[in-house]
């Protein structure tokens, strides 16, 4: 069979799994369950359940993650030869390993869960000693690095090299499909760099100089104007913000102060709106593919926030609220 043959199959795979996914109306019955206990059951029918609410949050998070990631493993090996942009996107888990990695070199703490990609890890598992296993993968700069590099610039440069990888990957893809992904790439590109600015200056506190040197492939989208202008608007006041051109990433609290907390889950919501696209009205080409891994990335975002908010007390009506309001 050859690509085309290949997509063609996938494509009728991925529209099955879709319709049995938790996103859009489906999430809606999730949403509308009293407990956790409850939510387990939905998403993992005829498993047992022995644990306390408390560890329901944990286990539903990282049973479901579990549970994707395995559905990736699944499609790649339906290739003879997966497409690297593939599997290039399958190594996002592999990015947050070495996150995990370097923050336990640093803090000392034990080393939690990893995620496990199979034969397309670099990073053996599992991991004994920390410092000496990233020594011998292709990350054993970020240990130099992190002796002199404050943790959140150690995982900016390593989030620049993947998102560099990824782009060299759309670059090199046929007219047709780097016509689809292009664009869809450069619009994450930018709302990333927004997204990282804000953190940046209302969490760290960073100057605008300092902030300007740190833009994700700055050659290949300009967002430096609007960082400017983000840095003209006062943190103490919220109502100038909604004249912003990325204003609808914050909100403005009922005291009239601001609130960039739901700025992550709105970029997470207009990418999901982008890559959905994407798989519906570009049928039988990888492109398509690659936005049903990207989908399925944001309905694992979306089971973390249901069960953190039925853990802590947060109304159905907030949360459907938070990630419908975009």
């Amino acid at each position: 069979m050859n690509r085309a043959g290949q997509y063609a199959y996938l494509h009728g795979k991925l529209h099955g799994i879709t319709a049995k996914s938790f996103l859009d109306a489906r999430f809606q019955t999730l949403l509308k369950l009293g407990s956790l206990s409850d939510v387990y059951r939905t998403l993992f029918p005829g498993e047992g359940l022995e644990l306390s609410e408390k560890d329901l949050v944990r286990s539903i998070e990282r049973k479901y993650a579990l549970k994707n990631l395995a559905s990736y493993l699944r499609i790649l090996e339906i290739f003879p030869d997966p497409p690297t942009l593939l599997v290039h996107a399958l190594k996002r888990f592999e990015i947050r390993n070495v996150k995990s990695i370097l923050r336990s070199i640093l803090t000392g703490l034990p080393l939690g869960e990893l995620w496990d990609i199979g034969r397309y890890r670099t990073i053996p598992l599992p991991v004994v000693d920390p410092r000496k296993t990233l020594e011998r993968t292709p990350y054993a700069s970020f240990l130099e690095e992190l002796q002199s590099k404050p943790l959140w610039e150690v995982e900016f440069h390593l989030d620049e090299e993947y998102y560099r990888t990824l782009w060299e990957e759309i670059e090199v893809l046929p007219k047709k499909e780097g016509s689809i992904l292009r664009p869809a790439f450069l619009t994450e590109l930018r709302l990333l760099n927004i997204l990282w600015v804000l953190r940046l200056r209302y969490y760290y506190r960073i100057d605008e100089e300092e902030v300007l040197k740190r833009l994700f492939l700055q050659d290949k989208v300009h967002v430096e104007a609007d960082v400017k202008a983000m840095y003209k608007l006062p943190l103490d006041e919220g109502s100038p913000w909604q004249n912003w051109k990325y204003g609808w990433l914050v909100t403005i609290t009922s005291e009239g102060l601001l609130d960039p907390a739901p700025a992550n889950w709105r970029v997470s919501k207009r990418l999901y709106l982008l890559y959905r696209k994407i798989f519906y009205h570009r049928p039988f080409t990888l492109a398509a593919i690659y936005g049903f891994f990207r989908m399925k990335e944001y309905e694992v975002r979306l089971i973390h926030t249901l069960t953190e908010g039925m853990y802590i007390g947060v109304s159905e009506s907030a949360i459907r609220e938070l990630v419908e309001g975009l």
